[in-house]
């Protein structure tokens, strides 16, 4: 059964332009003019229950609107929505029992009350009966590691302490989805790890299905099987982390520390055969081999290593998830193509860094002395 069923999803809104000056402000109280801006530009996609989903965007993509359309706060201009098997903005207070959200940046909890009193007046809201509630608390508590800040105001708990006094206020009812909007935001890694932990948790044992929104991409690829980058309103990825990572990484770097560095040429005839293989100097004593994920890292390996030369250490890089999703917001697309394009550009350059490397490091050295 699908958790979250979007097909065709949009939303526009009207923007007042506002003229300058006082003869501007004058026209627009009389007459106001509007730009009609499409935030979400007819989107599909389908959860099913239980998954844990990344959805990543650049500022303005229209991630936030998206989850507010999801949890009816607002109302979409057009197309299929359906979350939990409810319309949200038409059944609201049906729908809003079986859900859970948090906002990184909004507060559901009472500024100046201890958190145990907001968690009370959560449980009426909810309706949870008292001993289900008691339950449920003491496990969620015990497992955030709440108990000595349940009789402190909110207004007097750290970010930290807030974020998951905040986990805990949006998952009391035992919601079956919890949407997450940014809820690491300015957060250490001390408590990012908890929070990432207790989520995992919360998904294995009770199959709650979490659709997460963030900028830091260490929560995906700490959470989430799967991820739906959005750009400019459009889905322009829908997929598995592996294979945004197989399908845009640029390959991998080995860097070998020598006691003796060999000539350009033997390191060239060591992978000769070995399609897109690059060695660049790096200096006196370090080379780089740059190769394609088509090449086996342990055949490039074995033939440098069964050289003979005086390796003193190896470092092996890949190319790591943050340029890969920042490479696809400046292409605007996740399509074969660019991905071709880039893979194209890589090997463009690598080549023109071989070529520089030509140059010896003894003759660059008598230049430094120079």
């Amino acid at each position: 059964m699908l958790a979250i069923d979007v097909r065709d999803l949009r939303k526009q809104f009207q923007v007042q332009k506002n003229r300058e000056g006082l003869g501007g402000a004058l026209k627009d109280l009389f007459k106001r003019e509007y730009n009609d801006i499409t935030a979400v530009k007819d989107i599909t996609f389908q959860i099913p229950q239980g998954e844990i989903c990344g959805y990543i965007g650049e500022n303005g993509a229209g991630k936030s609107t998206t989850i507010k359309m999801l949890t009816g706060i607002l109302v979409p201009t057009s197309g299929h929505l359906q979350v939990n098997g409810y319309v949200p903005y038409k059944e609201r207070e049906k729908f809003v029992r079986e859900i859970g959200v948090v906002f990184g940046q909004r507060s559901q909890l009472w500024w100046d009350i201890g958190v145990i009193e907001s968690f009370q007046l959560l449980r009426k809201v909810y309706r949870v009966p008292e001993a289900e509630f008691r339950v449920r608390l003491d496990e969620l508590v015990e497992r955030l590691h709440l108990g000595d800040l349940l009789n402190r105001p909110v207004r007097k708990l750290s970010l930290g302490q807030r974020m998951r006094c905040e986990l805990v206020a949006s998952l009391l009812h035992n919601p079956s989805i919890v949407f997450l909007d940014e809820p690491t935001i300015g957060l250490d890694i001390v408590v990012k790890t908890e929070i990432r932990e207790f989520l995992k948790k919360i998904n294995r044992e009770h199959g709650t299905t979490i659709l997460l929104t963030t900028h830091d991409l260490q929560d995906i690829e700490a959470l989430c099987s799967r991820v739906i980058m959005l750009d400019d309103g459009r889905i322009i990825y829908d997929g598995s982390l592996d294979e945004l990572k197989s399908r845009w990484s640029k390959g991998r770097e080995l860097q070998f520390q020598f006691g003796e560095l060999p000539p350009h040429d033997v390191l060239k005839q060591l992978t000769e055969g070995l399609e897109g293989v690059h060695w660049t100097i790096d200096n006196e004593l370090t080379a780089t081999m740059w190769l394609p994920h088509e090449v086996n890292v342990s055949d490039a390996l074995s033939r440098v290593v069964g050289s003979r030369a005086d390796i003193r250490d190896i470092k092996i890089t890949e190319t790591n998830t943050d340029d890969i999703v920042r490479e696809i917001y400046q292409s605007g697309s996740a399509s074969t193509e660019a991905t071709e394009k880039l893979s194209q550009s890589s090997v463009t350059a690598a080549e023109a860094v071989n070529e520089a490397s030509k140059v010896p490091v003894a003759a660059a050295s008598d230049r430094e002395k120079e």
